[in-house]
This record gives structure tokens, C-alpha cells and sequence, in this order.
């Protein structure tokens, strides 16, 4: 904006003339009120009087005329100098030359009778300026990136200031009522970090959250996890397959039940048909496990398994998830789950009532705060037991 404006500016043009007050030479006390007269004339130079000879001489307004110039009286060497501006370089130069007559004709109008430290001499006329001296394109782009600048930095705060989603850790705690158990890297829905990258800091992250599970309660561990996303997320699925490599990496065998609504965890770990040679992942049998029937997969060179149910859209029983998560623990040391938001599906709030931990996932930028308590609450009501949340910071599918 500010170079199209720069460029549809009119251009200005600066002439002027230059007067001599007093004699060329003469004795120190002539030259001092010479000097004295100088900054007098200044003045005179744009008052009514000048101005209204000046202007009709142009065939302008003294109005006009007036905002146009800029007298200036030098202090040291008498000299005057009459400065005209306008879009039009001729009519510039005469206006600083009208101006200049006028005013000559004011100071030496009583002729031989005007003292010599009184009298004006044009020394140099105004002639038409060949140069541009406006608008300086150098200025106002570098203002206009500036004001640019400063008025996005406005508006970007601003904004800021009235986004309701949560963006950090310190967000998260002020509205949640359960712990914060940290941030983790999604990695946007890719392979599970502790498995493509075991020494990243992302892989590092669901470590460190694994332990905290583990250490939550020392006499009664839990081993049947849920994974719930808050309002509107996606992020369980690429979360619980983390959660499930880290703690089978810790020596556990570890079951991850993967409700197959908002993802699939097998294709996380490279699982595709028909199966590649040599891949990692491969399907196993079907495990029947009360009235539910699982499709399992098995993830080489780990004690993970992959659970996924055939009919993750039917309604469950109250009874039916407390029987799967007790079939599935006789041969898992921990059954991870991954649920869809509250919302999506009621059977999220069945699985969360059976299993004995439940963590609500939260997605940065996202999730919005108030509807956190919301889901906690609505948890808390079927009994059961958040143990946290924790901010998911890379969202997933």
C-alpha cells in the first residue's frame, strides 16, 4: 500500500530566490542591524500584505500562495532565502520570485530615503527545478512497512487475546480439574515416534508419560487405559499407539484396542494389504472376546498387539467392555484404548466407566478450554476415574 500510494503521489517541485539585506560590506554596526532587519523581513515575507501581491501575480490565493512557502532568515550571513513549493516546477519558481519582488518593493519603497541596513536585494532569482525533491518514495516505504508491521503485531494480539483454544500447558491447567500429565509430539499422524524414532525427543516425551503412569498410584497401577479425545479431537488413535510402544518398551505386554473410528493403529505401524514381505506388522486371528470380535495384528520384534473391533459403531452394553478388559488382561500385562470424543459416540463414555484409568487428550490450538471441565465432568458422572490430560502439540489424522 505504501508504494502505490508513494507512486499516485504528484510530484513536487522546490525553487527558490535569495535576497540580501543590507549592503555587500560596510561597518560592524550597519552589518549587525542589517542582520537584525533580515529576521524582520522574514516575518514581513508572509503577511497579508506580500502574500495578497504575490498571489495575484501567480493567480493563486494568498491562502494558497502561504502554504506553499517557507521563508528563512540566515542568522550569520543576512542573506534571506524565499523557498516555493508545488506540483508544477514554472509555477514554483514564480512563486518564490513574486514573493521575493513583493517583498523588495515593501523594503525599498521610501527609495533613496531607506536606510542603508534596510534596503533588499535580490541576489538570486528563482529558475525551474528539474528535480523531484516529493514524494520520497525511500521514507514512506520503510513507514509503510513499519506501520505494517506494528499493525499486524495488533492484530495478530489481539486476535490472540480472544482465542478461546488452548495453547500450553499453563492454559490446560487453569481450566482442567485433573492433573496435567505433559505435552506429547504427534508428529501429525505418523508413524508412532518410540518405533521410527526411538531417540527423538518426541519418543523421549511418551517415555517420560509412561512413567508417570506407572508411578501414579504405586499399590494399584492401572492396567486397562482409555483414551479419550476432548470435543472436536482426532488425536487419540496416533496418541494411544505411543502411549502402547512406550510401555512395551518398559517390558510390559502391552494390548491396544483400537476402536477404528477415527484411525487405524495397525496402518501406524506399517501394517497394509495384502501383507508386504518382511513387513512389520501382521494380522493374526481374530480374538472373540464376550460378544465383541477383534481383528489382531502383531507387531514383530514387540510385546504390542493390536486389537481392532470389527463394529466399533454398535452400541455396547454396560457389562460387555468390563468383560472384554478382563478376558484381554489375562494374556496383556495392559490394555490401551482409544476412544472417539464424548460427543461421537456414547459407547466412549461405556469403555471409560470399565476401564480403571482414563486420560483425555487435548489438542493444542484446537481444543477449546471450555469445553474441557465439560468432558471431565461428563466423565467423573459414569464413573470414571481421569487420572489427567495431557496436550497433544502436533495433531494427528
Amino acid at each position: 500500500m505504501g508504494y502505490l500510494v508513494a507512486e499516485r503521489l504528484p510530484a513536487t517541485y522546490e525553487s527558490e530566490a535569495t535576497l540580501l539585506v543590507g549592503p555587500v560590506s560596510g561597518d560592524r554596526e550597519t552589518l549587525q542591524a542589517s542582520g537584525t532587519q533580515a529576521r524582520t523581513y522574514a516575518g514581513i515575507a508572509q503577511t497579508a500584505t506580500i502574500l495578497n501581491r504575490a498571489a495575484r501575480e501567480v493567480g493563486m490565493t494568498p491562502s494558497s500562495v502561504e502554504s506553499k512557502l517557507d521563508v528563512t532568515a540566515s542568522d550569520i550571513t543576512r542573506l534571506i532565502t524565499i523557498r516555493a513549493r508545488d506540483g508544477e516546477a514554472v509555477r514554483a519558481a514564480e512563486i518564490a520570485n513574486s514573493t521575493a519582488r513583493a517583498l523588495t518593493d515593501y523594503a525599498n519603497r521610501q527609495g533613496l530615503a531607506t536606510p542603508p541596513e534596510g534596503r533588499l536585494t535580490i541576489v538570486e532569482r528563482a529558475v525551474p527545478s528539474t528535480n523531484e525533491i516529493g514524494p520520497s518514495k525511500d521514507l514512506i516505504l520503510p513507514l509503510a512497512a513499519i506501520a505494517g508491521l506494528l499493525g499486524a503485531l495488533g492484530l495478530a494480539a489481539f486476535v490472540d487475546s480472544l482465542s478461546t483454544v488452548v495453547r500450553n500447558e499453563e492454559e490446560l491447567s487453569a481450566v482442567a480439574s485433573v492433573s496435567v500429565l505433559g505435552s506429547v509430539d504427534g508428529a501429525g499422524g505418523r508413524a508412532p515416534a518410540v518405533d521410527s524414532a526411538p531417540d527423538s525427543g518426541a519418543a523421549a516425551g511418551y517415555r517420560l508419560l509412561a512413567a508417570k503412569i506407572e508411578l501414579w498410584n504405586e499399590r494399584n497401577v492401572p492396567r486397562s487405559i482409555v483414551v479419550v479425545d476432548a470435543r472436536g479431537g482426532r488425536s487419540s488413535v496416533g496418541f494411544a499407539a505411543n502411549l502402547a510402544g512406550a510401555l512395551s518398551e518398559g517390558g510390559a505386554t502391552v494390548a491396544l484396542v483400537d476402536n477404528g473410528e477415527l484411525g487405524d493403529a495397525a496402518r501406524l505401524f506399517g501394517f497394509s494389504e495384502p501383507a508386504e514381505s518382511g513387513a512389520l506388522v501382521r494380522r493374526g486371528r481374530p480374538v472373540r472376546a464376550g460378544q465383541i470380535t477383534l481383528d489382531r495384528f502383531r507387531v514383530k520384534r514387540s510385546r504390542l498387539t493390536i486389537l481392532r473391533l470389527r463394529n466399533s459403531s454398535a452400541p455396547l452394553e454396560i457389562e460387555t467392555p468390563t468383560e472384554v478388559l478382563r478376558e484381554l488382561l489375562e494374556e496383556a500385562d495392559v490394555v490401551v484404548v482409544t476412544v472417539p470424543p464424548l460427543e461421537r459416540s456414547p459407547n466412549s463414555l461405556v469403555w471409560s466407566r470399565a476401564a480403571e484409568a482414563t486420560i483425555l487428550v487435548t489438542e493444542r490450538d484446537h481444543t477449546r478450554r471450555e469445553q474441557i471441565p465439560a468432558d471431565v465432568e461428563s466423565l467423573r458422572r459414569v464413573g470414571a476415574n481421569v487420572i489427567g490430560t495431557v496436550l497433544y502439540t502436533n495433531r494427528g489424522f
